[in-house]
């Protein structure tokens, strides 16, 4: 009886330790899937040599991902400040807002506050496209890719590169 304890506690010890990496992995992924959004973003000319901003509300995986490469890039000689917000009442000027899976539900006060506003809105939950996300992340077969709104976009006040249009899913 004591060894089968012991096993279940050395194999659920393996799985959480697994399921943490995995976490960690996907954060890696995003991270860097949001630097070329914003690199292949159209920027107004007016914010040229302001700081880049990016503001993550729930996933702190994801945010010190985003620190870690900001603190090694630029874009376009802008420097890159990653900034976490526990709601949107807290995000203040952001040129990038990215919501975490578990603050999906807030996507609709995002789009309200950021309207009229020069703001890529980035979802890490699937189908927020359809509610404002410029860029929704998206997993198949356990590949990360995105769907990607032009029209959310421009509406943002931007312009993406034609190659990430190309690159993820167009949603309508």
């Amino acid at each position: 009886m004591k060894n089968s304890v012991i096993r279940i506690a050395v194999i659920a010890l393996f799985v959480m330790g697994f399921s943490n990496a995995v976490v960690a992995q996907m954060a890696k992924y995003q991270a860097l899937y949001i630097y070329n959004f914003a690199k292949n973003t159209s920027w107004p000319i007016e914010d040229a040599n302001k700081d880049l901003v990016i503001t993550i509300i729930g996933d702190k995986e994801l945010t010190q991902e985003l620190k870690t490469l900001a603190a090694a890039k630029t874009i376009v000689n802008r420097n890159i400040v990653v900034r976490s917000a526990a709601s949107i009442s807290t995000v203040g000027n952001s040129d990038i807002i990215c919501l975490g899976e578990s603050k999906s539900s807030q996507i609709n006060l995002v789009v309200n506050d950021q309207a009229g506003k020069n703001t890529l809105i980035v979802s890490s939950k699937q189908g927020q496209c359809a509610n404002g996300a410029g860029i929704a992340f998206t997993s198949a077969d356990g590949k990360l890719g995105y769907e990607i709104s032009k029209k959310n976009i421009n509406n943002g006040g931007l312009r993406v590169d034609s190659r990430l249009m190309d690159l993820g899913t167009e949603v309508y």
